[in-house]
């Protein structure tokens, strides 16, 4: 790092940041999922990237902590049913960066809101419970 004498950096004499970004570690996959083609849409919505793949990580592809709330609203927005609007966290986000992730974390969520109300018997299937002591 280029110091002045007052042991500050010399703004000026720093060389110029690359003027393309590096490319994606993996090759890009087509989002599968109906959630995974809506996280990948508000991801590409809010990223300079012409697609979003399921493995493109959100921080990694030029997202940050200022984008991700902006993120968070569009997919509770556009949440395909109004009662799984709050299921995802801003730390669910930060948790699972790539699109398939989140889409993986919406889906298991909405599967245990609905056990959670009873709308779906065979995701919570009522467990046999032995109290010691009875004879059956």
């Amino acid at each position: 790092m280029p110091m002045a004498t007052k042991g500050k950096v010399v703004d000026t004499a720093l060389p110029d940041p690359p003027s393309s970004r590096p490319g994606p570690s993996r090759s890009y996959i087509a989002p599968d999922s109906a959630a995974e083609r809506r996280v990948a849409r508000v991801s590409q919505q809010r990223l300079p990237l012409d697609r979003v793949g399921v493995h493109d990580n959100f921080c990694d592809s030029g997202g940050n902590s200022i984008r991700l709330p902006a993120v968070l609203a569009a997919l509770q927005k556009h949440s395909e049913h109004p009662e799984h609007q709050n299921l995802i966290t801003l730390t669910d986000l930060f948790r699972h960066p790539p699109a398939a992730a989140v889409a993986a974390r919406l889906d298991q969520t909405a599967e245990q809101e609905a056990a959670r109300r009873g709308g779906d018997r065979r995701a919570a299937p009522h467990k046999l419970r032995s109290r010691k002591g009875t004879t059956r």
